[in-house]
């Protein structure tokens, strides 16, 4: 059994498409996935008749409806590449955590395997967090969670490789599926990301685009993260 999460805590969650599928095969699966991140955020949430009608009308309304939200986690990061997902979050309420994963899971799962006619479960494991134990291994996990953005493009940034930054910025600019943007001072699609945390750590997107680009040396966190690589 899974231990009860630290609300004081933040959690390196990730998980990966079973045998190593890919879980996004187009741009609207991504597009769903992030609808599934902010929907689902919410403890008054509840599965409705006619749920893509009134899916829609709450993306639709997001703005306003926003006020009405009861948030189960704080999304600090996010990243999705194609056959996998890191987020860092902190729990709101009690179990908010586990709950707010399996939902955005099962939802996702249900979703993609209705539109590609597949049957079986679409993830390896019901969901990976583990906690960050240490300051010094919270300062690198934005870092490293939306950097992921760069595997397959060429562009080296693991193991102490020098990086060509314009290249990399770039990428990350034009990727729209991670929570970059919000870092960089751009405005969200959707409100997923909690702006609060992410301004008090990085009031400026100056100060975000040095964090980034300290050449921090990444063998011993690329270590943790070998199953993704």
């Amino acid at each position: 059994m899974r231990e009860p999460f630290d609300s004081q805590a933040y959690y390196h969650v990730y998980n990966r498409g079973v045998d190593k599928r890919v879980l996004f095969l187009g741009e609207n699966d991504y597009q769903r996935f992030c609808e599934s991140l902010y929907l689902f955020n919410d403890a008054n949430h509840k599965h409705k008749g006619g749920f893509e009608v009134h899916r829609q009308l709450l993306l639709a309304g997001h703005e306003v409806l926003q006020m009405d939200q009861d948030p189960l986690v704080s999304v600090v990061s996010y990243c999705l590449v194609p056959n996998h997902f890191h987020m860092l979050l902190r729990a709101r309420k009690p179990g908010g955590i586990s709950k707010y994963l399996q939902s955005v899971g099962a939802g996702y799962a249900k979703y993609f395997n209705k539109k590609y006619e597949r049957k079986g479960r679409l993830f390896e494991n019901p969901f990976q967090a583990d906690p960050i134990d240490l300051n010094e291994h919270l300062q690198v996990l934005p870092r490293y969670v939306h950097l992921n953005a760069l595997d397959g493009t060429g562009i080296q940034w693991r193991g102490g490789f020098e990086t060509d930054w314009e290249r990399a910025r770039a990428r990350l600019d034009s990727f729209p599926w991670s929570s970059h943007g919000a870092y960089a001072g751009r405005s969200q699609f959707l409100p997923i990301v909690d702006e609060s945390i992410v301004r008090a750590w990085f009031p400026t997107p100056e100060d975000y685009w040095k964090y980034l680009m300290i050449p921090t040396n990444m063998t011993d966190e690329a270590l943790t993260f070998t199953r993704f690589m």
